[in-house]
């Protein structure tokens, strides 16, 4: 049942304003975030019969909550300009709506000065842009943003103009920008925005998913520069056996694989898949969060969220190998069916897999393009999803026909930029040997968007064939030059801590300290970190960690706490970095892809970057290469101070 904007306003209160921000190299307590939160709501102990549950109920699903009628109804109450849509549609195809203006999401405000001198061109050539806006911040000290009391009354006020649905409590929360000299003496902080997000609940429990996202966001002046709105509509269905909570830690223990140390109770919530799943119940599932000791570090682990029923779907990967081809078939027990399918080897491409089918063919024989691969072996997963979105997962190692000497990939040159401008990318990621089930899956959406997009991914490496060395900086040891920073961008998704992030190879200790990664020196661009950091606020210590990674590089971009392992993100980052109509700069592709899919609001995101003289910050809206704009890079002195924009999911 609906509450009116005045029972709201009655019951705001301060809380902490996320989850745990993950560990700096040891246990303690840590401090608060910088993108703070406001909620209403009951709060306090939600279901305390769920904890000793052995049944819960499902939840039909009945239909989705927005139809085109409705999308347009709520842009009218909002104001919403129509190519702030994708394709200029309010309703996407997967019945959500979306909307975000590019021009004034997270704008700062700016002045110009004296740009660098003309004709600069990246290392390979490509064009960059002046670097001639600064940061006003004058006119960053005087922004007032959206109250949170108005701005919800305004959310409140359009979604029940338009017949939207919406859960019974709201958190309010804003996008910081923060900025520091290079000396670590000058400061800057600024709320850019007004972001109301709606929770709801069932049975006393939390609501989190993709599938269960309703959230607007306001700038300053009260103009809606980001909206998503992703929710079913459901009815009570049957009770469903669960695992109780007493055999919960040992469900997570397994989940999270070996060397795994719970971290947290495990907590029992309703789960909605995104809607382009296609579900037809809603179950419980538990959220397992655990810690890891790589390399003298305390790593939080990204947290999974499992099956808490007891008929979940279970896995397994079974191999024939004929003369030069592999065939791997599923063998799948428990769920739901139809089960849909999919495939994916970290050496190859297996796009022609039927996703209906639960055989997939292939010849051992690697081909003779596509991205390097080290070793004689490749690892093929399996991703079963049940009818109601329950997702098993197995995988199997499997011997190559094609392999480089010694097992290490050769050095193959950088190479040269197109005649249109586009670039280069690869992967690395830790996955089932770190209790991550959905990396490999998260790192293949990513490089065949790429792929399709014209963009050549050249390396894709996972679990022992991820070396610590690749991203070190030669002069410390590594190799960096030939492999991340050899690309435009490089994707990492894995574990990490405001230090720095694991591997499960011994090339060469399993952890990358802040202190041997330098780049952009040789290449890279861009540095994404999907994983449990490293971009915590502990008071400032963002800038003093990372502010030697930058020599050359443009943008850090991560998580500020604790993040979920997911499928999706790598794709759905992609394909608004390469979106032929309307391609979103880096930082707002990747704030956006992190409210998307990460299920819970209390998840910070966060970016950074690197001021140039004059207080420039040429790289805050740099797009993929040949998709828009590109600032120059800053090394040396250029570089006078850092800044990191962050916020809720």
């Amino acid at each position: 049942m609906k509450r009116s904007p005045v029972e709201v306003f009655g019951i705001f209160f301060l809380v902490a304003s996320g989850a745990t921000a993950c560990s700096g190299g040891h246990a303690r307590e840590d401090p608060q975030e910088s993108a703070d939160r406001r909620v209403s709501g009951t709060g306090g102990d939600r279901s305390p019969l769920a904890r000793e549950a052995s049944f819960l109920p499902s939840y039909r699903v009945i239909g989705r909550s927005a139809d085109a009628g409705r999308a347009a109804a709520l842009a009218g109450a909002l104001g919403l300009a129509r190519e702030g849509f994708r394709g200029g549609a309010a309703l996407a195809p997967d019945g959500a709506i979306r909307y975000l203006d590019r021009a004034r999401f997270q704008r700062l405000p700016t002045r110009k000065v004296a740009p660098p001198a003309p004709g600069f061109r990246d290392e390979r050539g490509f064009a960059t842009v002046a670097g001639d806006d600064a940061v006003d911040f004058e006119a960053l000290s005087a922004i007032r943003v959206l109250p949170e009391q108005d701005a919800a009354a305004r959310a409140w006020a359009a979604l029940e103009a338009a017949r939207l649905p919406v859960g019974r409590d709201i958190a309010v929360g804003h996008s910081v920008f923060e900025s520091i000299d290079a000396a670590g003496l000058r400061g800057a902080r600024a709320e850019l925005d007004t972001q109301v997000s709606f929770r709801d609940e069932l049975e006393g429990l939390r609501l989190i998913g993709p599938g269960a996202k309703v959230r607007i966001t306001f700038d300053a002046e009260g103009a809606v520069t980001h909206l998503i709105y992703a929710r079913r509509e459901l009815e009570r269905g049957e009770d469903v056996a669960i695992v109780p909570a007493s055999e919960a830690p040992a469900l997570c223990a397994r989940a999270l694989g070996g060397g795994a140390e719970i971290a947290a109770e495990p907590e029992l919530v309703y789960y909605a898949p995104p809607l382009s799943r296609e579900v037809t119940r809603i179950l419980p599932h538990y959220i397992c969060s655990a810690r890891r000791f790589s390399g003298g570090e305390v790593v939080d682990v990204r947290r999974a969220v499992v099956p808490a029923v007891k008929d979940a779907p279970r896995a397994a990967v079974a191999v024939r190998m004929d003369g030069e081809t592999v065939t791997a078939e599923a063998i799948v027990a428990g769920g739901a069916a139809p089960y849909t399918y999919r495939w994916v080897s970290s050496a190859r491409s297996l796009d022609g897999a039927d996703p209906l089918a639960a055989e997939v063919r292939y010849p051992m024989a690697l081909p003779d393009s596509g991205p390097l691969v080290r070793g004689q072996t490749e690892t093929l997963s399996l991703y079963v999803t049940d009818a109601n979105g329950l997702v098993a997962t197995a995988s199997r190692t499997i011997p190559v026909l094609r392999a480089a000497p010694g097992g290490e990939a050769p050095r193959a040159p950088v190479p040269a930029p197109d005649e249109d401008g586009r670039g280069v990318v690869g992967a690395e990621w830790v996955g089932r040997c770190g209790g991550l089930d959905h990396s490999a899956a998260n790192v293949d959406g990513l490089l065949k968007r790429f792929e399709a997009g014209g963009v050549t991914p050249r390396f894709n490496w996972g679990d022992q064939r991820a070396w610590e060395i690749d991203f070190k900086d030669p002069v410390m040891g590594g190799q960096d030059a030939s492999f991340v920073d050899s690309v435009d961008l490089t994707f990492y998704t894995g574990h990490a801590n405001g230090s720095g992030f694991m591997f499960c190879s011994n090339m060469s200790d399993r952890f990358l300290h802040f202190g041997d990664a330098h780049w952009g020196n040789s290449n890279l661009e861009w540095m994404v970190v999907a994983a449990c950091g490293p971009l915590q606020d502990d008071a400032g210590a963002w800038r003093f960690r990372w502010s030697g990674a930058f020599n050359g590089l443009h943008l850090l971009l991560g998580y500020a706490t604790i993040s979920y392992d997911d499928t999706t993100e790598g794709a759905l980052f992609a394909g608004r970095l390469l979106d032929e109509a309307s391609p979103a700069p880096l930082r707002q592709a990747w704030a956006t892809t992190a409210i998307e899919v990460q299920p819970d609001d209390k998840v910070i995101y966060a970016v950074m970057g690197v001021y140039g003289p004059g207080w420039t910050i040429p790289n805050y809206d740099d797009h993929f290469w040949g998709k828009g704009p590109v600032g120059p890079d800053l090394r040396g002195a250029a570089r006078i101070g850092f800044w990191r924009i962050s916020g809720p999911t």
